[in-house]
């Protein structure tokens, strides 16, 4: 019951900003459209800028900005476990691959994790910072929980998962073509771990079968990383601060 009044709270606080979302994604849907499926031109790497710079016109703080979309923020819960419908379409293709796919969600979300942490700490960075960063390869909904238990930002969080997002899917097609990466199911399968969400809406413009591998990396990686991050973090802290 608890939960359910949590979210119907969440829900609740939303009000006209929606309108500031809805309209700055429709404006970056068209212009990636347009571009023919640029990456440069993504949906959200319009939309982001143009609603930053609507907020700060208007004096709007981030906190009012994000509990304003209460009902989007919600959404994106049952929208990622909407995407388990392309991968059971997929299944029969999973158990030879069981193997590879587990060793490549183990490691590869540990090393994005290692990897924030170890960058941060190089550049000097504040532990609050740090704790804010660590969950940057995991989708939203998961990332604010995560940072949330360990002590970080919230409103860093979310931007940093944004910014993880956008960068995977710009430099990720060169990444293959690097190391001569073709099947698109390791194709699908590296975004969805490195590049959450957003990296899984690219895969889904390569092919259903793409989208699918990516929706099943972002989906493991987010219970991978949830599972292991908090208790190790204070020993991440330790061993880089």
């Amino acid at each position: 019951m608890e939960f359910l009044i949590l979210q119907w709270q969440q829900i609740s606080l939303s009000s006209w900003v929606i309108g500031l979302s809805l309209v700055g994604f429709m404006i970056g849907t068209w212009a990636y459209s347009r571009s023919g499926g640029n990456p440069v031109l993504h949906p959200l790497l319009v939309a982001t800028p143009l609603v930053a710079g609507l907020l700060y016109l208007i004096d709007m703080d981030f906190q009012t900005y994000y509990a304003g979309n209460g009902i989007l923020n919600w959404l994106l819960g049952p929208t990622t476990v909407a995407l388990a419908v392309p991968l059971s379409k997929q299944m029969r293709q999973l158990p030879p691959l069981l193997v590879t796919i587990g060793i490549t969600v183990l490691v590869g979300g540990f090393f994005t994790t290692v990897s924030a942490i170890a960058i941060g700490a190089l550049l000097n960075a504040e532990e609050l910072v740090i704790l804010s960063l660590a969950a940057k390869s995991v989708t939203t909904p998961i990332a604010v929980g995560i940072t949330e238990q360990i002590g970080g930002l919230v409103t860093l969080i979310v931007m940093v998962v944004l910014l993880t997002g956008i960068v995977g899917i710009l430099f990720a097609q060169t990444v293959f073509n690097l190391v001569k990466i073709t099947d698109e199911r390791w194709q699908g399968l590296i975004l969805g771990i490195s590049a959450h969400a957003i990296g899984t809406a690219k895969a889904f413009d390569k092919s259903p079968r793409c989208g699918a591998f990516a929706t099943l990396g972002m989906g493991l990686n987010g219970i991978w990383t949830a599972v292991f991050l908090p208790p190790l973090m204070p020993i991440l802290v330790a061993i880089f601060l």
